[in-house]
């Protein structure tokens, strides 16, 4: 790639020269440390520490790192995503793991400390899993946002309704924890039985099968910006692994997906147990 050069815009401050020289740094070394990277880079951008070579970030990205914006733009979702879920006690792994949890992160991060808390809750206990699915993220973020500060919840004692607000600090830590968890039982239930309902109604039409499967969770489930696709791709060996996977296109942000597999129906059934919660 061939730099285009650029006259300086604005000239950095001494210690914006160090803090550059010192973020570049992170960048440069902090490829096992996605988080890091990504950090580095939004203060990068968010101070335009890049602008007294550069016109744009983009072109920053580009010049410096060989990157396109959207590539710089991932790895500062992935980073972004990452310190979300710390506040309900996830930690993503790796960029990959980080980018299936976007779009469960948009909605904890819109949640107030105490609701988070109940999702951290629910997660540890309902799930026992360190990597709760992002379905199971997701669907429990959706009911802490959905509950009412104003209305009214059973008390944790006498099971009476009574006003949310009326509660005591750990009556309300209890209520909340005990909503969650009933809240996104019922609606992963609900997930599930669409997924066997969808199924139920394939095999009535004498098709059947995983491709008409496919089909039907299409057309009942996908949103308008959604995508389920199949990527045929050959392993470190050279051989052919396929996996299933359910995207949105706008954000490409990987919104559930199956496990890998050696043919086709396997790699979408791993998929429907993902789905189903």
């Amino acid at each position: 790639m061939t730099a285009t050069l650029e006259q300086p815009v604005a000239v950095l401050a001494p210690e914006e020269r160090a803090d550059l020289a010192q973020l570049e740094t992170v960048v440069r070394q902090g490829w096992q440390g996605f988080v890091t990277v990504g950090q580095a880079l939004l203060s990068i951008r968010d101070r335009r520490l890049y602008r007294e070579a550069h016109k744009t970030f983009g072109d920053y990205c580009e010049q410096v790192w060989g990157w396109s914006r959207q590539r710089a733009q991932q790895l500062m979702d992935a980073a972004e995503t990452s310190q979300t879920l710390t506040t309900i006690g996830l930690h993503p792994e790796n960029e990959r793991q980080a980018r299936e949890y976007k779009e469960a992160a948009k909605v904890v991060a819109t949640l107030e400390p105490e609701m988070q808390v109940a999702v951290a809750t629910y997660l540890k206990t309902a799930t026992g899993s360190e990597r709760p699915s992002t379905s199971q993220v997701k669907a429990a973020a959706e009911v802490a946002a959905a509950i009412d500060a104003h209305g009214t919840v059973a008390h944790p004692d006498t099971g009476t309704e009574v006003p949310f607000h009326a509660l005591t600090g750990e009556q309300r830590a209890i209520a909340l924890a005990e909503n969650v968890t009933t809240g996104t039982y019922e609606r992963l239930k609900r997930q599930e039985n669409h997924i066997q309902t969808s199924i139920q109604q394939t095999n009535s039409t004498g098709k059947g099968g995983w491709a008409d499967w496919c089909l039907n969770y299409a057309q009942q489930q996908l949103t308008d910006t959604q995508e389920l696709r199949i990527v045929v791709k050959k392993d470190t060996s050279g051989n052919a692994q396929v996996q299933a996977l359910i995207v949105d296109s706008e954000s490409h942000a990987t919104v559930a997906y199956g496990d890998t597999a050696p043919y086709l129906k396997k790699a979408v059934m791993n998929l429907v147990e993902e789905v189903k919660g």
